[in-house]
């Protein structure tokens, strides 16, 4: 099973909640493995972690399929991941340092974005940040909506990783993601009812490249999945295997109905007769064909002029039978005959009616 790392802060009930994370991985069906530098609760107290050698075991004996570094907020800490990075990188960096809340507010001090952007950007591979967040790293203010896709380029060009900026009201919306190669806009998805805040977006996109899923789908990939489109992995991968038995016998009694009618007329030859064997066809393509085939070898013609092929479909056209065109020229002769008289004959009476009238006026 591949193995995710996550290194972030722990601040309940938000998008990097230990637990979110953890359980995020797990309905990839991969196995997490978080280091856990700060734990912030819910009533305003915090817990320290010294996760030096946490980070030691990670790099150097656990053997991770991506690496998912979020909110952060003890520089020592960056840069130690950073030296480590440096030292043997091995995995897929995807980063969301969170720096600036959706709101404006400055979770971080200057030291953190330093060591960001001078030491551990330069080995990610994919960054997500808010426009505002964009903004302070490409360097100058976004005041359209495109400016941001020129922010992204600007990202990629210093820093050398993809980037997905989050959308707001400056965006309508939309958020941008920009590959390195192409720069695009990406529409967010709806949340389905009871998948809110239910799953980590920065842990999800760390799962996609975990199964080797190129940059430009990761990002919609990690959207549809938090947002409750897709099911859980697991799920997935089981319902093929569940009906593929189902299929093989149904497969295997068409085959069996198809095949009985060859071996009775085979077995089976007329009795006065000459045997003629059927030929065999195993074609599951067109079964009609290989009934066909069987029906015209059916019986023997005794001559050439008796030879007629049986007809098993009705998008056949039946053969004329010999001497039906002559049976109708002959019909048609006598029907012409037969009108031509009653022609003549109707034509000599109206003649004799004519003579009697005549008659008949020159007697007055």
């Amino acid at each position: 099973m591949k193995t995710v790392l996550t290194i972030s802060d722990s601040v309940e009930g938000t998008i990097f909640d230990l637990l979110r994370c953890t359980a995020t991985i797990k309905d990839f069906g991969l196995d997490p493995l978080a280091v856990v530098p700060r734990i912030s609760y819910k009533d305003d107290t915090s817990e320290e972690n010294d996760v030096s050698e946490m980070l030691d075991f990670a790099f150097g004996e656990c053997e991770f399929a991506s690496l998912g570094i979020g909110f952060i907020t003890n520089p020592d800490v960056i840069l130690y991941v950073a030296d480590k990075l440096e030292q043997n990188k091995t995995a897929p960096v995807i980063c969301c340092p969170s720096l600036i809340s959706d709101e404006g507010e400055i979770l971080v001090d200057g030291s953190v974005y330093s060591a960001l952007s001078e030491r551990l950007l330069e080995f990610c591979d994919f960054l997500v940040v808010n426009t505002m967040e964009a903004e302070a790293f490409c360097g100058f203010e976004c005041r359209a909506k495109n400016d941001f896709l020129r922010a992204a380029k600007k990202i990629f060009n210093v820093y050398g990783c993809a980037v997905f900026i989050k959308g707001d009201d400056r965006t309508d919306g939309q958020n941008v993601l920009f590959d390195g190669a192409k720069n695009q806009w990406v529409d967010n998805i709806p949340v389905k009812p009871g998948y809110e805040d239910k799953y980590s977006f920065l842990t999800a996109l760390a799962c996609e490249y975990a199964e080797d899923h190129p940059a430009n789908l990761v990002a919609s990939l990690a959207l549809e999945f938090v947002s409750g489109k897709e099911e859980p992995k697991e799920e997935v991968k089981e319902a093929p295997k569940a009906a593929a038995p189902a299929l093989k016998p149904e497969v295997k009694e068409e085959v069996k109905e198809e095949a009985k009618p060859q071996l009775r007329y085979q077995e089976e030859p007329h009795e006065d007769e000459q045997e003629v064997k059927a030929p065999v066809t195993s074609s599951l393509v067109s079964p009609g064909k290989s009934i066909r085939d069987i029906a015209r070898f059916m019986s023997t013609p005794s001559s050439d002029e008796e030879v007629q092929h049986a007809i098993t479909s009705n998008i056949e056209k039946k053969q004329d039978p010999k001497g039906e065109v002559t049976n109708l020229a002959s019909s048609r002769l006598l029907f012409d005959s037969k009108v031509n008289q009653s022609i003549t004959d109707l034509q000599a009476l109206k003649d004799r009616l004519n003579n009697l009238n005549r008659l008949a006026d020159s007697g007055k």
